[in-house]
């Protein structure tokens, strides 16, 4: 199913560590609701301008998946309203920024870990967007 242009259902859901602990990560229909609007008002945009792939390393998570990989209990991933994502064929920082200065978001982070690093961000179309940004901010899990 897509969900914009560029982005469908499964790339938003999928997810290694699912599959190999045969967790069902199927999302609910709010939890599409949600996916496709963080797909509408910021994905979708953002491959518009930037006019390369983006990967969705992690999109939504349900409970049993993000336990299993220890993202926080109170993850926006688990509502759907979250993403991170890698760009390869630009530089991070300047995806981040344009993300910033340019995208409606709620959380922006750009995180790392001892081997990685990439972009999450969140979108709500329920209620007001933060607008919190942190570019440097240390993620204590990956999936």
């Amino acid at each position: 199913m897509k969900l914009t242009d560029n982005f469908t259902i499964n790339e938003m859901t999928y997810s290694v560590t699912a599959l190999a602990n045969k967790i069902d990560n199927r999302p609910s229909v709010e939890v599409i609701a949600n996916l496709k609007s963080l797909c509408e008002n910021v994905l979708q945009p953002l491959r518009n301008h930037l006019g390369c792939a983006i990967i969705v390393t992690s999109g939504y998570r349900c409970p049993q998946l993000n336990r299993k990989i220890g993202g926080k209990p109170n993850s926006q991933h688990l509502k759907g309203q979250a993403a991170d994502l890698v760009v390869p064929q630009k530089k991070l920082k300047e995806v981040f920024d344009y993300i910033k200065n340019n995208l409606p978001y709620d959380q922006l982070l750009y995180e790392f870990n001892k081997k990685d690093k990439w972009i999450h961000v969140s979108y709500c179309s329920n209620k007001s967007n933060r607008r919190q940004a942190i570019d440097n901010y240390a993620a204590e899990s990956f999936s």
